[in-house]
């Protein structure tokens, strides 16, 4: 039982030191120009705001009372 979780402590330290490098951290050709803070911005906010409508109309909709009026 014990060789069991010696090889699998060795088999996790050689993925764990086997490690790539990230991609992004590629100067040059590889790396694309980031947004603006301000664009970024905007486009996040407005992301935030969909959702939160979605959200309260998907509440609205799942809570709605049966009038008298309504038959």
């Amino acid at each position: 039982m014990e060789t069991r979780t010696r090889s699998r402590l060795a088999a996790a330290l050689a993925v764990a030191l086997t490690a790539a490098p990230a991609w992004a951290d590629h100067p040059g050709g590889l790396r694309s120009e980031g947004w603006s803070p301000l664009s970024v911005a905007l486009v996040f906010g407005g992301l935030a705001l969909l959702a939160g409508a979605i959200v309260v109309i998907v509440v609205t909709i799942l809570t709605r009372r049966k009038d008298a009026s309504s038959e």
